[in-house]
């Protein structure tokens, strides 16, 4: 998969479609998305369930209180975003084009930030979550997962040095129909949330 990446931005490149620093933005944004999704992957044993689970139950509840409620996720939705913003540095490109390439190189990782992300709400709300499939996009499970993606990549776009409102619209657009369920307000409240934390 890496020569294949390798020989795509190499015919890029050649085409004149993008630049050599792109290039190189790309490659570090997707080595700070990797390293956010090994924080997240390392760190989800440390998550418990929820004391707020039968609450979160009863209701569909929102993106923050989703993340809120399971002590510890959004300290460590923030230190994921911090641990890579110096790979979101965007140099001589503009902050527009560390945006779109946040959204490309998303939609590469989307499943595997959405197993990471469901596997940790599954631990801090087995009642709500527990029995539901990430991949159900039906399911609440998905939902919540894609709308806490979505809001990380927001996090790291506005790391990067773009508005939280710019940031989600960019990112939302580029993602698969998921994170629809969530409104984009709510995306960035959370988004503002993980930059906070």
């Amino acid at each position: 998969m890496e020569i294949l990446n390798e020989q795509y931005l190499r015919m890029q490149k050649l085409a004149g479609l993008i630049s050599e620093e792109e290039a190189k933005v790309g490659q570090e944004i997707e080595k700070g998305l990797l390293d956010i999704l090994g924080d997240l992957k390392s760190s989800a044993s440390a998550i418990k369930p929820s004391p707020k689970d039968e609450e979160i139950n009863e209701a569909l509840g929102t993106l923050f209180a989703i993340t809120a409620g399971a002590p510890g996720l959004m300290s460590l939705l923030g230190k994921a975003v911090d641990g890579a913003a110096n790979y979101f540095s965007y140099g001589a490109v503009g902050s527009t084009q560390v945006g779109q390439w946040l959204q490309k190189t998303g939609h590469k990782l989307e499943h595997k930030y959405i197993e990471a992300i469901a596997f940790i709400l599954k631990k801090a709300y087995p009642k709500k979550f527990g029995d539901q499939d990430p991949f159900d996009e039906t399911s609440s499970l998905h939902d919540a997962a894609h709308g806490i993606y979505a809001a990380i990549l927001a996090a790291a776009a506005v790391v990067s040095g773009l508005e939280a409102a710019n940031a989600v619209n960019l990112v939302v657009k580029g993602l698969e129909g998921g994170a629809a369920a969530f409104k984009t307000a709510e995306v960035v409240q959370l988004a503002q949330k993980i930059v906070a934390a």
